[in-house]
């Protein structure tokens, strides 16, 4: 398991384009990957699912937890943490 902390700075946070942005880069992986919101105390939801990512309530500033297990874990955290730090650009 790979698992890193990344802190929201874009404007939006994980809502409507950041967050279909975010669940289709997750997709792309074979990986099991699960994303928590820390600000908030959150419990881990599927970072596949726009629903669950959407329930998170991740604001910008908020520090996210993103966790993944399986054969491409490092290739899908890597990603995942490019397009945070890139601010979904």
């Amino acid at each position: 398991m790979v698992q890193t902390d990344l802190t929201l700075n874009n404007e939006q946070g994980l809502h409507a384009r950041p967050a279909d942005l975010f669940v289709r880069t997750a997709n792309k992986f074979k990986s099991e990957i699960k994303v928590s919101n820390l600000s908030t105390g959150s419990n881990d939801v599927n970072a596949k699912s726009i629903l669950r990512i959407l329930s998170l309530g991740v604001y910008s500033g908020h520090t996210i937890r993103v966790c993944a297990e399986g054969e491409d874990e490092a290739q899908a955290i890597e990603e995942l943490k490019a397009l945070v730090d890139q601010n979904f650009a």
